[in-house]
């Protein structure tokens, strides 16, 4: 009894003529005991008959057979990968078949400045890189451009080579490999470029976003991430929208971006670009003021990218014409390429008056000698966020709390430091302070 003829037939009148074409072609089956086994060439051909037509198979056996059959798709390619899985484990020495490509050497998480924006990002590429292909895998990290999401992927494979460096690993954007691929095809050589992504320890894909509407890139890209993840191979994404956004792109690719780990490198805030500010003019050689830097945080506020920018445009200014960076140069210099801000609105009186708001206390209590314990917190953290929200100097922020020197104002600053290190909820009273003034 030919069972899988009966079955074609019994479905060729329902659909179209290239899905009866492919089901015409599968060539090997199996009933045994109460299960149906339906083998296919590849992966690829697995997912479309298992998704499209199972259900119909089980009702078509049960009409051939009178039985309730278990209907079981499996992939021929599948097998031959786990084989080849076993295989490969047991090579000792490990076949060197890739080797780590553009990757840039200052991309490295010793280079990453960690905030808040981007720290949910950082923790899980440093757990992927300690245990990949185990954990979140495949990492699909997104965020607007300029946010560091490269730096954090090439960081990712410098610390796994510094674990492993005989790791094999491929790092390249969704563009460049949809170059590659048409390179292939266009020289016959498809299964060259498949077997160039079959066996690598890591890979990473830059601004996957770029493979929309990309069909024949995308179904390849299909086939090499079910290889890789079978055979517990670390992937990492990145993108500038979530999987749940992308459109043109192919479901069950979506699918298996969104299998793993899905983490948003957010853009930074005041305190996490003060201190990109200062590492970046440490790196351009550059004497920049207090008040300079927190102009430049305050107004820039697109990417990390503009930073350097600003930075760089700034620093070549300054030795064009032989002038110490000022706060006025840099009004001048960055006016066409920053969203310029009023810095004056950020004054030390707006400060006294939302912390007083919130913490319901008199500004006159925060401004005098009062030890209550909820004015001196109050008092505390308004001359912490006058520190770093303003340009005012020691010595002028001490006179705005009618204090005698600037003493009880670094006092203050540094246990307000201290306190947001040890304690959660106080840290993000701060934050949400610091948050409610810069915005409103």
């Amino acid at each position: 009894m030919d069972i899988w003829g009966d079955i074609v037939s019994s479905m060729a009148p329902n659909i179209d003529k290239n899905s009866l074409k492919l089901l015409k072609g599968i060539h090997k089956t199996k009933l045994e005991n109460n299960k149906f086994k339906i083998y296919t060439p590849d992966i690829v051909y697995r997912d479309w008959l298992d998704s499209n037509y199972k259900e119909d198979i089980k009702k078509i056996l049960y009409r051939l057979t009178g039985k309730n059959l278990i209907v079981e798709v499996i992939s021929e390619e599948e097998i031959q990968l786990k084989k080849e899985k076993r295989k490969i484990e047991k090579q000792l020495p490990k076949e060197k078949l890739a080797q780590p490509i553009n990757l840039n050497p200052k991309f490295t998480f010793s280079n990453l400045i960690i905030g808040n924006c981007n720290k949910v990002a950082y923790k899980a590429a440093i757990a992927v890189a300690e245990n990949p292909g185990n954990i979140y895998n495949p990492l699909f990290i997104y965020g607007d451009i300029g946010l560091g999401k490269t730096h954090i992927l090439h960081a990712t494979a410098h610390y796994m080579l510094s674990k492993n460096p005989d790791a094999n690993i491929i790092y390249t954007t969704a563009d460049a490999f949809m170059s590659e691929l048409i390179a292939y095809m266009q020289k016959g050589s498809i299964l060259d470029f498949r077997r160039k992504y079959k066996n690598i320890d890591l890979l990473l894909i830059d601004d996957v976003q770029f493979l929309v509407r990309k069909e024949r890139t995308q179904i390849e890209l299909y086939y090499i991430f079910n290889a890789l993840h079978l055979i517990r191979k670390q992937v990492i994404l990145s993108s500038d929208t979530p999987p749940s956004k992308l459109k043109g792109i192919q479901g069950r690719l979506l699918s298996r971006f969104a299998s793993g780990l899905v983490v948003e490198v957010k853009p930074p805030d005041i305190e996490t670009k003060l201190k990109i500010i200062k590492k970046k003019a440490q790196e351009f050689k550059m004497d920049i003021p207090y008040d300079v830097m927190l102009f430049i945080a305050k107004t820039v506020n697109t990417n990390i990218r503009e930073l350097e920018g600003s930075l760089t445009k700034l620093k070549a200014y300054s030795q064009i014409m032989e002038r110490p960076v000022t706060l006025d140069m840099t009004r001048e210099v960055l006016k066409d390429i920053l969203e310029i801000k009023q810095i004056e609105e950020f004054s030390i009186e707006k400060i006294q008056k939302e912390v007083a708001n919130y913490f319901a206390v008199n500004i006159n209590e925060i401004l005098g000698s009062s030890r209550k314990k909820k004015v001196v917190m109050a008092r505390q953290i308004a001359m912490y966020l006058a520190r770093y929200l303003t340009d005012k100097s020691l010595n002028e922020i001490s006179k705005a709390f009618k204090k005698k020197d600037h003493t009880t104002v670094i006092n203050a600053i540094e246990k307000v430091k201290k306190q947001m290190e040890k304690d959660r909820k106080f840290k993000l009273t701060v934050e949400f302070l610091r948050d409610k003034i810069l915005t409103s």
